[in-house]
């Protein structure tokens, strides 16, 4: 590990305890509860990433461009974000369930996935594609089974890990290594976009019970400083509104998912 995790103050919620299996993770009643409408903080995200990606030029290559989503779940829109960058972009998956779900899901994803595409395409980046992107995201997707601390290094030429490194596990050190490998996958100068549950105290889906590990912003900016070239790093609360800065009037639906959290951060930069 990094020597510079030590002085982390992110901390574990409880105890360590038999890790959970990801095998018997629910996606379906996970992405009912979580996208089936798209909330305002997700709003608030997709057009911070939406014109981050969108002013990116494209990595220019030999071959295909490829992107990665780290940890997909039941989660298209962070696929769906990297489309005007890259022509393959891999959903990579540890939990059998969650990869059947994205299997059919990128076929011909659902019609709630919708209002996410057109509040992306609102930018010219995306509006190259227009209403295409349910057959764009079939060809461009691929479904990879594995763990995230067995990522390849260097390979892609855009990232994305959504609400995952927080959400495996309750031990900082293991939280780190997961960002760690995330950027690592990524060439130098790569740009990402990582989500993270702020404050978590764990998560039930389907009755079965997950790990998270408590941190904040201020813990995210001092480590992606150490590790990346970050742009910015963005709070909303658990209300879905900005905790630094401006709040548009919002018409999304903005409630609070569960107990035990305190909102959402993003982080926006590049590989090094």
């Amino acid at each position: 590990m990094n020597a510079a995790t030590k002085d982390a103050t992110a901390q574990p919620t409880v105890a360590s305890t038999t890790p959970p299996n990801w095998d018997t993770f629910q996606p379906h009643p996970y992405w009912k509860e979580n996208y089936a409408y798209l909330r305002g903080d997700d709003r608030r995200f997709l057009n911070l990433i939406r014109d981050f990606f969108g002013a990116e030029e494209p990595a220019t290559v030999d071959g295909e461009r490829l992107g990665i989503d780290v940890g997909s779940g039941a989660n298209l829109y962070p696929a769906l974000a990297m489309l005007p960058l890259c022509d393959k972009v891999t959903l990579f998956e540890y939990g059998a369930a969650n990869c059947a779900w994205l299997r059919q899901s990128a076929r011909k994803y659902q019609t709630l996935w919708d209002p996410y595409w057109r509040t992306l395409r609102v930018h010219p980046a995306y509006a190259k594609i227009g209403a295409n992107a349910r057959s764009r995201l079939a060809r461009a997707a691929q479904v990879e089974q594995g763990s995230l601390f067995d990522l390849p290094k260097r390979r892609y030429h855009v990232g994305t890990m959504f609400f995952v490194a927080e959400s495996i596990t309750n031990d900082p050190d293991e939280f780190h290594e997961a960002i760690d490998k995330f950027l690592g996958c990524l060439k130098p100068g790569a740009p990402f976009a990582a989500a993270f549950m702020r404050n978590s105290n764990g998560y039930s889906v389907d009755g079965q019970e997950f790990p998270a590990l408590q941190i904040d912003e201020h813990d995210i900016k001092l480590y992606l400083d150490k590790v990346a070239a970050v742009q910015t790093i963005e709070t909303v609360n658990e209300r879905g509104q900005f905790i630094q800065g401006d709040n548009a009037p919002d018409k999304a639906p903005t409630w609070q998912l569960r107990p035990g959290y305190e909102g959402m951060i993003l982080a926006l930069g590049h590989a090094i």
